[in-house]
């Protein structure tokens, strides 16, 4: 190699390692001097000029070096190159290694607007090629409405390759959040579509490794893009992930599980750790962690070994967003965000399930099971209801304050307030059912006899030798039948039958109930009706 020559690789592995923690420096220097000491010793030699100054004149050439880096790296250079059929408009962003350029055709084939990812110029390691290369095979293999799709792929003259994405014009899930000033409610829809972006890639065995709200960005329809899966790991795979220390130090910190700051395996608990992180951010405006300008030695103390304050203590200026947090949603973040992957979620799906249930007024799996905090959200689900039951009974209104209140009454006190719960769902039962006859045959009608058929089914399955609960589930399947339109025929025949037969077990334990007589009768009569609409 020419003196010239050398000194290129001097700049090269200088600039690549220069702005690192001690430690990172000494694993990247070992594998791009592997071979060469002196190479090694050459840069070894900036580095501690570079901190000490012990040298001036190899400060000043690290300055020069610095300097000159920046004016080669300036992305002004690359606008209006071509790469492919494409012509690169201006620099979007910039992270790790790779910069992300506005680009558009440069041919007459059509007129669209692209992103173009490629390495950035002086950061062409071996291993960051390898990781590109990566990148492109894992993106093809995932086709999802919410992860930024790839249109195209290629090495550039130079051999650098280079990713063609949908572009994605939008804002970061959290700017977008607050710019639209959405509600708590609104924020966690927004993000259940992340939740199935990353379920999807995990059933691909595909680890993101690095969501941050920079990486979900918002589109104009409302819809979330999940990007960049640079550092995205294959699970299962034949050949061993030589890179796993490096990705330390390319995730973003704030956002990294307590795994992937001490190296060790990454999992799809991790991801379920990062979403915890974004969706504490999303929801309080907050960062869990506050390490700016903070050691590696802190980052691994806060991460690791810091308990996370519950979201509803991290806004204490803001008492009615504190009591919107508090109790579901504390739980369901902070069961994310444990410091133990075993103890997370058992997947991506498991949380968006338990958001799901937050969003339904149902009770999360986050929580302890108690009856009371079962109770209180029984109640909250069907507010309207009740109140048209209008047969609310006083120990029930208590019911919203039992668990606080759990571990001081007696055994049968907590009888009594069951056997009130079970009341409470019957009258339920009959609100659903008076209200499904005032609306008709209509969509909203079919609603409330959906209703009606969940509180049933849930007394039925409490006591399956209850007749009055075969009756009611009876009575609730005839209401939603009646209810459905006559086509799809297939539909409505299911559920005429299943009508039916549960009618038919209704009359069998009550015999002498004229009602239940000609409730299987009109079934039997509309299903009859319904196939001699066939001939």
């Amino acid at each position: 190699m020419t003196l010239a020559g050398k000194w290129d690789e001097v700049e090269r592995v200088f600039l690549a390692v220069v702005d690192l923690p001690p430690s990172e420096q000494t694993a990247l220097l070992e594998e791009m001097c592997e071979g060469d000491p002196q190479l090694r010793t050459e840069v070894e030699s900036m580095l501690r000029a570079d901190t000490t100054s012990e040298s001036v004149f190899a400060s000043a050439f690290a300055t020069a070096v610095k300097k000159e880096a920046a004016s080669f790296l300036d992305p002004s250079r690359l606008e209006g190159s071509r790469i492919g059929p494409y012509r690169l408009i201006h620099e979007i962003g910039r992270g790790g290694m790779g910069s992300v350029y506005l680009a558009a055709r440069a041919d007459d084939e059509y007129q669209s607007n692209v992103a173009i990812k490629l390495v950035r110029e002086g950061f062409d390691t071996d291993f960051v090629l390898r990781r590109f290369r990566g990148e492109r095979q894992i993106l093809a293999r995932l086709q999802h409405p919410n992860i930024g799709r790839l249109l195209d792929g290629g090495t550039t003259e130079n051999e650098i390759p280079y990713l063609v994405m949908e572009y994605v014009q939008g804002s970061r899930i959290t700017t977008y959040a607050t710019e639209q000033r959405l509600s708590v409610e609104d924020r966690v829809r927004l993000f259940l579509p992340v939740c199935s972006a990353v379920e999807y890639a995990h059933r691909a065995f595909i680890v993101h490794r690095d969501l941050k709200p920079g990486n979900i960005l918002v589109d104009a329809t409302g819809a979330p893009k999940l990007l960049d899966f640079g550092i995205s790991k294959l699970l299962h795979c034949e050949v061993p992930d030589e890179v796993d220390t490096r990705d330390v130090a390319m995730a973003t910190p704030d956002y990294a599980s307590p795994e992937q700051i001490v190296g060790d395996p990454v999992t799809p608990a991790s991801d379920v750790y990062s979403l915890g992180v974004v969706l504490y951010e999303l929801l309080t405006g907050i960062r869990p962690h506050r390490m700016a300008h903070a050691t590696a030695q802190e980052v691994e103390r806060e991460i690791c070994l810091t308990p996370v304050a519950r979201p509803s203590e991290a806004v204490r200026g803001d008492r009615r967003l504190g009591r919107r947090l508090a109790g579901d949603l504390d739980a369901i973040i902070l069961c994310a965000m444990r410091k133990d992957p075993q103890q997370r979620y058992a997947s991506v799906e498991r949380l968006a399930s338990d958001l799901q249930r937050y969003l339904e007024r149902r009770p999360v799996t986050a929580r302890p099971e108690s009856f009371g905090y079962r109770a209180a959200k029984f109640i909250q689900r069907h507010r309207a209801p009740i109140a048209l039951a209008g047969a609310v009974t006083a120990p029930v209104l208590g019911l919203g304050g039992y668990a606080a209140y759990e571990a001081h009454i007696s055994l049968r006190e907590t009888r009594q307030a069951i056997a009130s719960h079970r009341d409470l769902q019957r009258e339920l039962a009959a609100a659903y059912a008076r209200l499904g006859d005032l609306q008709g045959n209509t969509p909203a009608a079919v609603r409330t006899y959906s209703a009606m058929i969940e509180v049933t089914r849930t007394l039925w399955e409490a006591d399956p030798s209850d007749p009055r609960s075969v009756a009611d589930y009876g009575a609730a399947q005839l209401g939603l039948a009646m209810a459905l339109p006559s086509q799809p025929q297939a539909e409505k025949r299911v559920a005429l039958q299943r009508a039916r037969d549960w009618l038919r077990e209704a009359v069998r334990q009550n015999p002498s109930n004229a009602t239940l007589h000609t409730q299987l009768d009109t079934a039997s009569a509309a299903l009859a009706a319904l196939e001699e609409s066939k001939h």
